[in-house]
């Protein structure tokens, strides 16, 4: 059964995913993540909401979630790798720069 949070908990829920994605690929090459579904708790329990990720140009499309995620594979990182600026668009249409 899906269920559904508030747009205010959905939107808390999709910029903690994009912090965990930049944290977990610390790449230069990430650009951007943009949410294309507000996100629902699946039947697992797992919240999760499709998003599209730039990396060097391409997208790959990515259901992000807070305890799993998957979608397309993204580069391997080069050793020492850190995170540079990443542009966060929102399911609502908001935007934010993470550091």
């Amino acid at each position: 059964m899906n269920q559904q949070l508030s747009t205010e908990g959905n939107l808390a829920n999709q910029r903690k995913v994009a912090e965990q994605t930049i944290r977990d690929y610390p790449s230069p090459e990430l650009e951007s993540i943009r949410f294309t579904s507000e996100g629902h708790v699946n039947g697992a329990g797992d919240w999760n909401a499709n998003a599209i990720v730039t990396i060097e140009g391409k997208e790959y499309r990515e259901l992000l979630g807070i305890h799993l995620s998957g979608g397309d594979i993204f580069p391997t990182l080069p050793p020492g790798s850190m995170a540079g600026p990443v542009t966060v668009t929102y399911s609502d249409g908001t935007s934010e720069v993470m550091k």
